[in-house]
C-alpha cells in the first residue's frame, strides 16, 4: 500500500522553485498541474474517512505512476496535488499531460467501499524557457484552477497565449482544431510495390493539410498537435474511417490493401482495437486488407499494452506493419513475440545504404532476421532506381518511396495504379 504523504508544501514550493531555475539555465519549458479531488469532504461524510482516505493514496499512487520521476508529484493541501513537468518539449505538450492525469484518475479513483464518481478538477500554467519566477506559475495555475471550480471552460490556447505564444501559433492550432471538425484534412496515397513481381500491393495513407493562408502544414506537425491538445484519438478515427471509406469506393476497380498510421501515444490505448474493428464494420472492407503501422519505439515504450494490442487485432484478422524499424532498441525476443506481418526499414538506412558500409550491413541483417521469423519486409523511402535495385538483390520484399511515386490524392492515385508498367517500365 503507498502511503499518503502529510502536506508538502514547503518541499513542493523549494522544488518548484529548482525546477524553474533549471528551466531558465537550460532555456527549456516548465509546466505545473494542480489536481483538486473537490469531493473529498462529501466522500467522507457518507462514505468515512477511511474511504477518502484510500482514494487520496490512490490519486498519489496514480501521479508517482505517471510521473516517474522523483520530487515531481507532490500533496499541497487536504485534497490537493501537484505535478509539476519539467523539460516539455513543447509548450503545449501539458495539454496532452493534463487529459492523461485526468482520465487515470477518473478511471480508477473508485476506493474499495463502493465510492465512484470521484471530481477531479486540474489547473494548468506553463513557463516557457523559465522567464517567469516560480511564485508566477503558481499564481497562474492557481487561477486556472479556480476558473475551472467555477465552471469555466480552460481552453488550452489561452493558457499557451499566457506562456507567451505567438498570435500565429495560436492561430494555426484554432486553424487545426477547425479542420478536424470540419473534415477539411485530405489524405494522400502511396504505393508499395511487390519486388519480385513490380505489381502494386498496397498503397499508405498520409495526411496532408493546407492552412487557410495556403501554407501547407507539414504532418508531423498536425500529429504533434493532437497529441498535445489531446485530439489524438479524434484524429486518428477521422484517418480510419477517410482511409477504408476511400478503400471501399475503390473495391472491384482496384483491389488494394490501405495502411493507416496510429500514432504512438495510442499504440497502448484500450479502444485502439474498436476503433479498427468498428471502422472495418462500417465500410465493409476485409480485415486482411486494413493494415496498421505503428512505430517499433511506440510498441518498446509501452510493450505490455502494446503488444496486447497488437496481439487484439490480428485476433481481428487486420495485418500489423512495425514502421521505422531499426531506430529502436530491438532484441531477438522482440522478433520472436512480435504479432506483426511486415516490417518496414527505416528510410535513414535505405538512403545512406550504398554509400555507408555499416548501413548495408543492417540493411541484410534486418531482411535476414526478418525472413528467419516470416516477417514481410519493406523498404521506405527508395529514392533512386540503385537502391531499388539493390534491395530486390538482397531480398527486400517490398518497396516505397519517391522514385516510384509521390504520395497522391486519391483520384491521381487511382489514374497512377492504372497506367502503371511495372518496374521495367520506370
Amino acid at each position: 500500500m503507498i502511503q499518503l504523504p502529510g502536506i508538502e508544501r514547503d518541499r513542493f514550493i523549494q522544488q518548484l522553485d529548482k525546477a524553474v531555475a533549471e528551466a531558465r539555465a537550460g532555456q527549456t519549458h516548465l509546466g505545473l498541474l494542480l489536481v483538486d479531488l473537490t469531493n473529498l469532504a462529501r466522500i467522507n461524510h457518507y462514505h468515512g474517512y477511511e474511504a477518502g482516505d484510500l482514494v487520496l493514496q490512490q490519486a498519489y499512487g496514480q501521479l508517482l505512476e505517471l510521473s516517474k520521476l522523483p520530487d515531481s508529484v507532490f500533496r499541497v493541501g487536504s485534497h490537493r496535488f501537484s505535478f509539476i513537468l519539467s523539460d516539455l518539449g513543447n509548450p503545449a505538450f501539458i495539454a496532452l499531460a493534463m487529459n492523461r492525469v485526468q482520465r487515470s484518475l477518473v478511471g480508477e479513483l473508485h476506493g474499495d467501499t463502493g465510492v465512484v464518481g470521484v471530481d477531479v478538477k486540474i489547473g494548468i500554467a506553463i513557463n516557457r524557457g523559465g522567464g517567469s519566477d516560480f511564485m508566477a506559475v503558481l499564481a497562474r495555475a492557481e487561477a486556472s484552477l479556480s476558473q475551472v471550480k467555477l465552471g469555466g471552460v480552460q481552453r488550452i490556447e489561452d493558457v499557451l497565449a499566457e506562456a507567451g505564444d505567438s498570435p500565429v501559433q495560436i492561430r494555426l492550432e484554432q486553424s487545426l482544431a477547425e479542420a478536424l471538425q470540419d473534415n477539411a484534412f485530405e489524405l494522400h496515397y502511396q504505393p508499395k510495390i511487390e519486388l519480385a513481381t513490380g505489381q502494386v500491393s498496397s498503397a499508405e495513407a498520409l495526411l496532408r493539410w493546407q492552412s487557410p493562408e495556403g501554407e501547407f502544414v507539414a504532418p508531423e506537425m498536425i500529429v504533434e498537435w493532437a497529441e498535445s491538445s489531446g485530439r489524438s484519438y479524434d484524429l486518428t478515427k477521422w484517418v480510419v474511417h477517410r482511409a477504408l471509406r476511400q478503400m471501399r469506393h475503390w473495391q472491384g476497380a482496384m483491389d488494394i490493401s490501405v495502411a493507416v498510421n496510429v500514432p504512438a501515444n495510442l499504440a497502448g490505448d484500450r479502444d485502439l482495437p474498436a476503433l479498427l474493428q468498428d471502422a472495418i464494420a462500417i465500410w465493409g472492407v476485409e480485415p486482411d486488407r486494413v493494415i496498421v503501422e505503428i512505430t517499433e519505439g511506440a510498441i518498446i515504450e509501452d510493450k505490455q499494452s502494446g503488444f496486447d494490442n497488437l496481439l487484439k487485432l490480428r485476433e481481428r484478422g487486420i495485418n500489423i506493419s512495425i514502421d521505422d524499424f531499426g531506430t529502436g532498441y530491438s532484441s531477438l525476443s522482440y522478433f520472436r513475440h512480435i504479432p506483426a506481418l511486415e516490417l518496414k526499414i527505416d528510410k535513414s538506412f535505405v538512403d545512406s545504404m550504398l554509400v555507408d558500409a555499416q548501413d548495408m550491413e543492417l540493411v541484410k541483417i534486418i531482411i535476414h532476421l526478418a525472413h528467419q521469423f516470416g516477417l514481410w519486409v519493406v523498404a521506405e523511402g527508395v529514392e533512386d532506381r540503385e537502391s531499388l535495385d539493390m534491395l530486390r538483390e538482397l531480398g527486400c520484399d517490398y518497396a516505397q518511396g519517391y522514385y516510384i511515386s509521390r504520395p497522391l490524392p486519391p483520384d491521381e492515385f487511382a489514374a497512377w495504379v492504372e497506367g502503371w508498367q511495372g518496374l521495367e517500365g520506370q
